[in-house]
This record gives structure tokens, C-alpha cells and sequence, in this order.
């Protein structure tokens, strides 16, 4: 779900500064204080040994698309940095599966004028949800349940925010679209739309799993994803599918409102830069420790999810001019933490110190830098 088509500048590749170089090589990276009590106090930084292990295109609108060989997501030409998303949940309905015959679908658009199966007649969102993804479709999608009592509100970086019974589902892996006709949708016993609904730019999604908080790393038992995206208007869209829900101990056929965030520039006017935006994405992969993780940042927001087996750390940033600090990297906060692992969100607030094909490790960690695009 892309949001506008801006010029860009395509992927961006700068030069890691000489200051804090540990070596020709190496450039040390200081951690955010908060990020984790446990986590080092630096981070090394290896760029790419040379552009030339760097695969680039040139699309037919001039925009330069820059991705590593052999990585997860796809390469395409003619895509833009313009391509990130942002999107947040609205709300998830649960709707009986299989449906009723006759039962129309998109069904909780109507509601609560319209409710011919008796079902609860408003919509309800038990979550914060939030999902980032960059212009080759890998994406980072986190849920985290909302407090329901002030006894259970906690700040973003208190102790108890580790807590995993907060996490409702996290997972991370590639998206593709296709488009389709309403009247092919894949769930059971639906209709047509009637002739006031005829629905337009349908497509039919599909979120692989590369890892996932409700399964250990590399189990090939992880269920297929997928569901027909209605557009209600530019930020709005519809997903329509089903899916077992261990909160329910069952499967249900549900539909999520989704809404595009706009993608917000974190230069500070004062600094005189250009106002660009931004997309980062970082790999973790090591299936013979049972590793694997994903960083994903869209703007002026970060979040990331590392797996260690069936253990899972996951964290949110978030980026706002009104927060407090005296420049762009001060006024990055973390809304969330989940784990005890340390995840090098922090990284992704450096883009002048990233290049496709770096390496970032911190302990016995990894990550491949795979994405850079900044556009404006």
C-alpha cells in the first residue's frame, strides 16, 4: 500500500565518516543510552568492501534501484524510495468462517446500520499495531495489546515494558499484490457486491513469514498469510480474510482497517538540509544459532523483531520534532520493548553512515544492511 509518488534521489550510498574509525574499515557506532540495559556500548559499522559488489538498475523513470545479490526481497526496476508504507490498524472484526452463503463482504463497513448476521455491532481495535515497509515489500509488522486499566499503563522504557504478555504477534518477512475481481475473492460463500458497491483496484495479498513470535526460527509449519485488500479511499483500505486466532481458539474470517500514515522527513529545518525521507532495512540471518531478525525504518518510524529460537525481542522508535533534544538523532524515543535481546534500531537513525551491503555487528550479531533509498 504505497503512499504518493514523490521525486526521489533513489538508494542512498554515502561514505561512513573518518571520525571514530576504528580501522580502514571499521567505524564505531555509539549506542543509544536507553536502548537496552543490557546492551554494548558500541556498535561496529563495516562498510561494503567496494560498489561493485552492489547490483544496480536504472529504471524508466530515471530512479536508480540498488539492492544486494542474493537478497531476500526482490529486485525490481523502476522503483522508488516513494514506495515505503506506513500503515496502522484501525480495528479487526470477526465475522463467522466459513461465512454464511449470501453474506456480503466488505461486511463491518456497514456497520451498525447494516448487520444481518447479528453480529457485535460496533468495531473494536485491542491493539497497537504498526507496519513498515520499504520499496521491495519487506516489511516489519508488530502488535502490541493496549493497557486496558491504569494499573497495567506503563511508560515506553519502564521495566515491566519487557513483559510478553504485551506482545500480541509480531512477525516480519516479503509482501506481494495481485489484482482481482471482487467476485473471485477466496472466501467461502460470499457475493457480489450489489450495484451501489462496485469495487475498483481489488488485489489479493500474500505476507510471507520469514520469522514469526507464535513459531521458533526456521518451522516450516508457519501458516499462509494472506487477504483481499478493498480501497476505501486513499489512506483506508479493507483486508478481508481468515486465519486461526489463539486468542479466540479458532479460526474466524475477520476484517482490518488499515490507514496509511504520510512519510515525515526527521531533518530539522535549523539544520539547513534537505528535507529528505528515508528507508532502511537490516538482516540478521544465522539458521545455525537459531538467529534470525529484521530492522525496518520508514521515516519517522523504526520497529524490529529478533528471534532467538522461540524467544522474541522486539522494539518501536518513533520520531517527532516536538520531542525533546537538541538535534534530529536526540529526538528519536522508543514507544516499545519487548525481550531482553539488543536490537541496533539505533543504527537506522545514521542514514549518512549506511550503505547497502554493510555490516553491522554488535556481540555475536550481524545484521546486512539491504536497503538505503532517501527521496524527497
Amino acid at each position: 500500500m504505497a503512499t504518493g509518488d514523490n521525486s526521489q534521489t533513489g538508494p542512498s550510498h554515502a561514505n561512513a565518516p573518518k571520525s571514530g574509525e576504528t580501522s580502514a574499515n571499521t567505524v564505531l557506532i555509539s549506542a543509544m543510552s536507553d536502548q537496552a540495559s543490557t546492551g554494548p556500548s558500541d556498535i561496529v559499522y563495516t562498510p561494503p568492501e567496494s560498489v561493485t559488489s552492489i547490483a544496480s538498475s536504472i529504471g524508466s523513470d530515471n530512479t536508480s534501484v540498488t539492492t544486494l545479490p542474493n537478497a531476500n526481497a526482490p529486485t525490481r526496476q523502476g522503483v522508488s524510495g516513494a514506495a515505503s508504507n506506513i500503515s496502522k490498524r484501525e480495528y479487526i472484526y470477526f465475522l463467522p468462517y466459513p461465512l454464511p452463503p449470501g453474506t456480503e463482504v466488505p461486511y463491518s463497513i456497514h456497520l451498525p446500520e447494516k448487520n444481518p448476521l447479528n453480529l457485535p455491532s460496533h468495531q473494536f481495535e485491542p491493539t497497537n499495531t504498526l507496519v513498515l515497509t520499504s520499496p521491495l515489500r519487506t516489511f516489519v509488522d508488530i502488535r502490541i495489546y493496549k493497557a486496558f486499566t491504569t494499573s497495567t499503563t506503563s511508560s515506553p522504557n519502564s521495566i515491566d515494558q519487557g513483559s510478553q504478555q504485551r506482545l500480541e504477534w509480531a512477525f516480519a518477512g516479503t509482501s506481494t499484490s495481485v489484482p482481482i475481481q471482487p467476485s473471485s475473492a477466496s472466501h467461502s460463500g460470499t457475493q457480489k457486491p450489489q450495484e451501489d458497491e462496485e469495487w475498483e483496484n481489488v488485489t489479493h495479498s500474500t505476507w510471507k513469514h520469514w520469522l514469526d513470535s507464535r513459531y521458533s526460527v526456521g518451522d516450516p509449519n508457519i501458516p499462509v498469510d494472506e487477504g483481499d485488500m478493498y480501497p476505501l479511499s486513499e489512506e483506508l483500505t479493507l483486508e478481508v480474510g481468515h486465519a486461526y486466532h489463539p486468542a479466540l481458539e479458532a479460526v474466524k474470517t475477520h476484517e482490518e482497517m488499515w490507514r496509511d500514515e504520510e512519510i515525515k522527513s526527521t531533518s530539522l529545518p535549523t539544520t539547513g538540509k534537505e528535507e529528505k525521507k528515508l528507508c532502511v532495512v537490516l538482516r540478521c540471518h544465522d539458521d545455525a544459532a537459531g538467529v534470525r531478525g529484521v530492522i525496518v525504518r520508514v521515516g519517522q518510524h523504526v520497529q524490529g523483531i529478533l528471534m532467538q529460537g522461540d524467544k522474541t525481542t522486539v522494539e518501536r522508535w518513533e520520531w517527532a520534532a516536538e520531542n525533546e533534544g537538541v538535534d534530529e538523532i536526540a529526538k528519536w524515543q522508543r514507544t516499545v520493548r519487548i525481550g531482553e535481546a539488543f536490537l541496533p534500531c539505533a543504527v537506522c537513525f545514521r542514514d549518512a553512515v549506511l550503505a547497502v551491503g554493510g555490516k553491522v555487528r554488535f556481540g555475536e550479531f550481524e545484521w546486512v544492511v539491504e536497503e538505503v533509498w532517501g527521496w524527497v
